[in-house]
């Protein structure tokens, strides 16, 4: 799982599976929800995010798997 943040589209990427997506649906305007060609659901994005989201904080509890922390001053993010 990834979660990138394009500050030049404001938009949040939350990326559930590294599978292509193949077809969306915007469940609500500015959020939309990426389904691989099996249906399975692999990503999420949120436009608008600083408008949306707590951008000052993210929290991971009980996470399984190893977690990489990049810094802020990375240009790709």
């Amino acid at each position: 799982m990834n979660i990138v943040y394009f500050r030049e589209m404001d938009a949040l990427y939350i990326e559930l599976k590294p599978k292509d997506a193949e077809t969306a649906w915007e469940p609500a305007p500015g959020i939309t929800i990426n389904y691989a060609a099996n249906g399975e659901p692999v990503g999420v994005q949120i436009d608008q995010a600083s408008e949306r989201v707590d951008m000052d904080r993210l929290n991971i509890g009980n996470f399984p798997g190893t977690v990489e922390t990049l810094t802020k001053q990375n240009p790709t993010h």
